[in-house]
């Protein structure tokens, strides 16, 4: 029986800083091992996706059917959504999911004054 003390290694986890609590839930349902790979392929994954979609957004502006001013508009609601997510649980403390729902129903509601008055 080995009495000395067991050498740790230092490895990295970038998936529980990006996915948070979604990584604990990975880990819980897969075990520590089979958790960590999941979410960190997932990471690449996501990561690997949008090197893709960056180096072929002229080719989906071109041939999704949707133009330049659409994608514009949807970069814009989710920035303001983001923004204002921000803000109701840093400034006002609102838990996590009525902040996402706040942010999401002003964000568009303010979308549709702007659209009806221009």
């Amino acid at each position: 029986m080995n009495n000395h003390s067991p050498h740790h290694t230092f490895v990295p986890d970038p998936a529980s800083t990006i996915l948070g609590g979604f990584q604990d839930s990975l880990v819980g349902a897969f075990g520590a091992t089979a958790g960590w790979w999941a979410g960190n392929l997932l990471v690449v994954g996501i990561l690997a996706l949008t090197v893709v979609a960056v180096q072929n957004r002229q080719h989906m502006v071109d041939h999704s059917g949707f133009g330049r001013g659409t994608f514009q508009d949807l970069a814009v609601v989710i920035a303001l959504t983001a923004v204002q997510y921000v803000i109701f649980t840093g400034t006002f403390n609102f838990s996590e999911s009525v902040s996402l729902g706040l942010a999401i129903v002003s964000t568009l509601i303010l979308r549709w004054h702007i659209l009806i008055v221009e």
